[in-house]
């Protein structure tokens, strides 16, 4: 299926990406998210970070806001597989506040806050309200998200535990939030709701692009085409 916009980043890279190339993109934005996102405060074991981008990339969650000023993310390959390529990654590093820069972001886009911790009674997983848009935040492996994540959230979420252990590993309960919700997204809301629009689709589409072929920017660079756009 080629795609049903065209542009002059794709009309560049159109000849150089196969026909498999631009329908596995078509089917991977089908089923691409804004709806739900997920938000990483400082989680200390970058390799954990790299395998929520993993799930991220799986249950198609498109956004991922990153929270870096005590731990820093670096790019772990081997665990995400290059998902985080795939996904549209928001940091805030040079923030003088990376906290509340992420938290005036996600309010300005519309999201309630939902920080996840076991030791505040709140929402399970299944009967979080999803009818607006929910920003999924999960904290350091030890303490959790901080006490101003906590005061901004609009709801506290958990995942019951049945065993002696309190809480799974980060990237273990990212993966059981994000595939009751996605679950819930899918069959609760509208497609219409939670599905990118057709603008959204085509930038995607014109990353991707960019990031497949071999010297992307190079070629469209000599082709004329500006990019990144402006």
């Amino acid at each position: 299926m080629k795609p049903t916009r065209m542009s002059k980043v794709l009309e560049t890279l159109l000849p150089l990406l196969s026909a498999e190339r631009l329908e596995r993109f078509d089917n991977v934005l089908s089923h691409r998210t804004r709806h739900i996102t997920v938000v990483l405060e400082n989680v200390f074991q970058s390799r954990n970070a790299s395998a929520v981008m993993r799930s991220c990339d799986g249950f198609g969650i498109q956004d991922v806001h990153l929270i870096e000023n005590i731990n820093p993310w670096m790019a772990n390959r081997s665990v995400s597989k290059g998902t985080p390529t795939w996904l549209t990654l928001h940091r805030y590093r040079a923030a003088h506040d990376p906290i509340d820069a992420c938290v005036q972001r996600l309010r300005q886009g519309g999201y309630q806050i939902a920080v996840t911790t076991p030791h505040v009674n709140g929402h399970f997983v299944e009967d979080l309200p999803i009818d607006r848009p929910i920003a999924l935040v999960m904290g350091t492996e030890w303490q959790g998200v901080s006490e101003r994540m906590r005061e901004a959230a609009d709801h506290h979420v958990m995942i019951p535990m049945r065993g002696f252990a309190e809480s799974l590993n980060i990237s273990v309960a990212a993966a059981v939030a994000l595939h009751e919700l996605t679950r819930r997204m899918q069959q609760e809301l509208a497609r219409a709701v939670w599905t990118l629009s057709e603008t959204e689709r085509l930038s995607l589409r014109e990353e991707w692009a960019v990031k497949s072929v071999r010297k992307g920017e190079a070629i469209l660079r000599q082709a004329g085409v500006d990019w990144p756009k402006k």
